[in-house]
């Protein structure tokens, strides 16, 4: 249920870059290994992708370690290119539905659309419960309406639809565990791990403050029954 699958968030304190982040990185992909990096500027992810080509040019083709950055509230679509073109990926979470308080013109992020839209490695989830919320349902709300807690459109531009949310959660954050565990999980057919909720309400049919009041009544884990309220 739970194993370490990447180094990270935070490789050394410079997380943004430096001599000391340029080493360690180097260090983690000569062994082979998964990174994630953590960024919340506007520039962080530009002196992190930059490094990773540095290193990808230099020291260790980095196309099949599927590095990742994550969160990327303010990435663009070329540095999306650069680092798809890596064989990267990113990391994202609506943990903005807190903190957000962005407008039309600065969107919050991170940027969803624009993310899909480019086609690369793409995932979804919580982060840490000291930053936001563990419920998926606010994390989705946050991603299809773009609007904060106190209901402020904060990423203006930026909504996905709800197939496109669902699809993060699951099938796509597959990609992020890589061996045998990805042709496992996230998605519900035969051959892989029986993992299924019924939810409270029809997700695609709920009104959109609905989604965030949506729960499991019956919760199935690798074929098992582990919450059942009895409604089914």
């Amino acid at each position: 249920m739970v194993r370490t699958g990447a180094v990270g968030e935070f490789v050394t304190a410079d997380y943004a870059g430096g001599d000391v982040f340029s080493a360690a990185a180097a260090k983690i992909a000569t062994a082979g290994w998964r990174l994630e990096v953590h960024s919340l500027t506007e520039t962080d992810y530009q002196t992190q992708i930059e490094t990773f080509e540095s290193i990808h040019a230099t020291t260790t083709p980095l196309t099949a370690l599927r590095w990742v950055v994550a969160h990327v509230p303010y990435i663009t679509t070329s540095y999306l290119a650069r680092l798809k073109a890596l064989g990267g990926g990113v990391n994202l979470s609506g943990w903005l539905y807190l903190a957000g308080s962005g407008n039309a013109t600065h969107p919050a992020g991170p940027p969803f659309r624009r993310i899909l839209d480019s086609g690369i490695h793409a995932g979804f989830g919580g982060d840490g419960a000291n930053i936001a919320p563990l419920n998926p349902w606010v994390h989705i709300y946050y991603a299809v309406t773009g609007r904060n807690a106190r209901g402020e459109l904060v990423n203006s531009g930026q909504g996905i639809g709800r197939h496109e949310a669902l699809e993060l959660y699951t099938r796509r954050n597959t990609w992020f565990l890589g061996g045998a565990d990805e042709g496992m999980l996230g998605v519900v057919e035969e051959g892989r791990l029986g993992d299924v909720v019924v939810l409270s309400e029809d997700y695609f049919a709920v009104e959109e403050e609905g989604l965030r009041g949506l729960r499991s009544v019956l919760t199935v884990v690798g074929g098992v029954v582990v919450h059942d309220e009895g409604v089914l």
